[in-house]
């Protein structure tokens, strides 16, 4: 007797077999698998607070505790499934509706210091189709009620279920070869049979099962309870399942070759020379490979240069610091145990800077940052080796998860005055992005001098940068 696992939906008939999606269950003493990334039959609800009707951006925003049970319940299911496939298993994947929403992803970002620190948490889009990993394909929605067949292994199973099936989403990939079932019209796959190594799985459209005519209610145990009827059809869900199961593996069956084959005796030249030609690919492709690890780490070097458009904190100041050296300063953090800077800046020209970055969410800089600079500048002067005050100059990215041409604030008036009176340039990160881009693509020291020149002259202001 086959043991069937459903995960996330339950089968009438089929209730000591049944896992709920929320659960780390192990497969290993599966025989077949029917999965459901449906949120219908899992206690993620529970797990709410009074945040349980949060939303961001219009969807739903899952509590912290139910984030945590997602990120976790769905990893281990996508790693869960994939080794049972790998290794000979056959999973029948229910289509169910697409649930969108979002979830807390466990990181933070902080901005500002001290008293003022402000502490944002990270939050992430996520579907109930992050439950499978399945790469090559793309699971759109879409609703309709006419399922038709066209792969005769399924004929049967859509006569049988024709009454319960309905359609939720359709698949859209190169590799789907062998779809199952369509839209009328043909134009939508509803269904398809994909090979992962060993195993298989099979993709097929919604079924309802959990109606009301196939559920009664038991005034003895107080409970609900599936009706005769529903056991039937449950018992011939299982039976039909169980069949197409056996006619797949028959179709794919390969006796494992043995050990004596590998001798010398029964080699093949062309297969060896194949082989030879394998090999030689894949040392080809492990230099690509690691070719590419080192593209990588280079172009997210390179795209640091964007944190001055939308990051705060550390990264910001880093992405500060790069922006100043392709201007062709020298610019460096400072930290000698008593005193801190966000940066110290020489400028060819000989001119000495002290920097300071502050990135707002929804907010101006205001003047806790600036105060911070003014700090800083009285404290790097009273240095013993510093004969000459540094020139101030304030960084800042507000409203930092906004695109730059939509952004309407960028300091308080308090700063304003404050840079008047003390000489100290304030310095949009979107305006330095803007400049360092036209520098870096054209290697155009002459456009840095003229920028250098312009944060020279209009110090006690917004610097307002040369047009190139």
């Amino acid at each position: 007797m086959k043991k069937i696992t459903s995960i996330g939906i339950e089968i009438p008939s089929n209730g000591d077999n049944f896992i709920k999606l929320d659960s780390k269950r192990s497969l290993s003493e599966s025989d077949i698998v029917i999965f459901s990334p449906s949120f219908d039959n899992s206690d993620y609800s529970t797990y709410e607070s009074f945040s349980a009707s949060q939303t961001y951006e219009g969807k739903k925003l899952y509590s912290k505790s139910s984030s945590a049970k997602i990120i976790e319940h769905s990893k281990h299911w996508k790693n869960e499934i994939l080794h049972f496939v790998e290794n000979g298993g056959t999973v029948f994947f229910i289509l169910t509706k697409r649930e969108n929403f979002y979830i807390y992803t466990g990181t933070k970002a902080f901005s500002g210091t001290g008293r003022n620190q402000k502490t944002t948490e990270h939050v992430s889009p996520f579907s109930n189709y992050n439950f499978i990993s399945v790469k090559t394909i793309e699971f759109n929605s879409a609703s309709g009620s006419f399922v038709s067949p066209c792969n005769n292994l399924f004929i049967d199973f859509h006569k049988s279920f024709q009454n319960y099936l309905s359609y939720e989403i359709y698949l859209k990939g190169e590799n789907l070869q062998n779809p199952i079932f369509t839209t009328k019209n043909k134009d939508r796959i509803l269904g398809a049979t994909i090979k992962v190594k060993k195993g298989c799985i099979i993709f097929l459209p919604n079924i309802d099962l959990d109606r009301k005519e196939l559920i009664k209610y038991n005034p003895k145990t107080n409970q609900s309870i599936w009706t005769p009827e529903a056991i039937r059809i449950g018992k011939s869900f299982l039976n039909n399942i169980v069949e197409i199961d056996k006619i797949l593996k028959k179709s794919t069956e390969k006796t494992p070759k043995p050990d004596w084959l590998k001798s010398d005796a029964f080699n093949l030249k062309n297969v060896l020379e194949t082989e030879k030609l394998i090999q030689k690919n894949e040392v080809i492709i492990n230099k690509k490979i690691q070719e590419n690890e080192k593209l990588n780490l280079l172009q997210e070097e390179q795209e640091s240069l964007k944190d001055l458009l939308f990051e705060s904190g550390k990264l910001l100041e880093n992405a500060v610091i790069k922006a100043l050296t392709i201007l062709g300063y020298k610019a460096e953090n400072y930290d000698d145990g008593e005193l801190e800077l966000d940066q110290i800046i020489l400028s060819p020209e000989g001119e000495r800077f002290i920097g300071e970055c502050e990135g707002k969410d929804t907010k101006d800089i205001d003047v806790t940052k600036f105060r911070q600079l003014l700090d800083g500048l009285n404290a790097d002067y009273e240095k013993e080796n510093i004969n000459e005050k540094a020139y101030g100059l304030l960084f800042g990215n507000a409203q930092r998860l906004i695109a730059p041409d939509e952004r309407t604030l960028s300091f308080t008036s308090k700063c304003l005055t404050g840079a008047k009176r003390e000489k100290i340039g304030l310095i949009k990160t979107q305006d330095l992005f803007g400049i360092c881009k036209i520098i870096q693509e054209n290697n155009d020291s002459e456009y840095a001098a003229q920028c250098r020149k312009a944060i020279s002259e209009q110090l006690g202001e917004i610097i307002i940068f040369p047009k190139k």
